[in-house]
């Protein structure tokens, strides 16, 4: 019997198995391109999960599918970009404006510097950054210029404001690392009752004082200790100005 080629191909064609189809690269989604932005967030984004100093240059470029080098091109070494990650939270921080007559002027400062905290709060150990810098990029600037012009509205001397707006800057940070070491820790509520008790177990005849104000000092909440330091601080900051002008 006679087979042609065509009989060949068509029997090749029934009996041997079909290879699978190749996925064409085409035809997977498109990597979104690299950019600072894409970088910025994916640095925010693992901050708020584990903390500023679990992030290394190597976890940022995993989170945007990228080797570690590539980023050297957008940000020169971790800190720069652990600086912007900061700017990027000054950025957020909501401000508090004061009315025309620049009355309320602590109000609104002492509201700003609030949401300061609350912000920094929000990126466990991003204050320890902050204290670590000096803060140059817009969110800092932005922060920065509304600061002083409340204090310029309540009669503070500008060379006072000057060296109030790193104070602020200074107690803000430190007051969110606080309360990330102690979450960090878990001193939520039992460490509380732990100084409760040292401090009322304090010898009256070494530290009497200490004994009698016992629940005082272990009282206040950290949103208490944090208004009374607020407070103080403005008070320092008007004061200093009235003493300036009566000289």
């Amino acid at each position: 019997m006679f087979v042609t080629n065509a009989d060949r191909v068509k029997w090749y064609r029934v009996r041997m198995p079909s290879a699978a189809e190749p996925v064409s690269r085409r035809a997977r989604p498109a990597k979104a391109p690299l950019s600072r932005q894409s970088i910025l967030e994916a640095a925010v984004a693992l901050i708020r999960e584990n903390g500023v100093d679990a992030v290394s240059l190597r976890h940022v470029a995993a989170r945007v599918e990228t080797g570690p080098a590539s980023l050297y091109a957008y940000f020169g070494n971790r800190d720069i970009l652990l600086e912007h990650v900061l700017d990027a939270a000054y950025a957020e921080v909501s401000l508090v404006d004061a009315t025309d007559d620049g009355h309320d002027w602590r109000d609104a400062l002492a509201g700003t510097i609030v949401h300061t905290i609350e912000t920094l709060e929000t990126y466990p150990g991003l204050g320890t950054i902050a204290l670590g810098s000096i803060p140059v990029l817009p969110g800092a600037l932005r922060l920065a210029e509304h600061e002083l012009a409340l204090m310029e509205a309540g009669g503070v001397p500008a060379d006072r404001a000057a060296l109030a707006v790193d104070l602020i800057a200074q107690f803000a940070a430190s007051t969110a690392v606080e309360r990330t070491v102690r979450l960090n820790r878990g001193d939520i509520g039992d460490d509380r009752e732990h100084v409760r008790a040292a401090y009322d177990g304090a010898d009256p005849d070494r530290f009497p004082h200490v004994a009698r104000s016992a629940s005082l000092l272990t009282g206040p909440d950290d949103a208490a200790r944090r208004d009374f330091a607020i407070d103080v601080l403005l008070a320092g900051i008007e004061r200093s100005g009235e003493r300036v002008r009566d000289a």
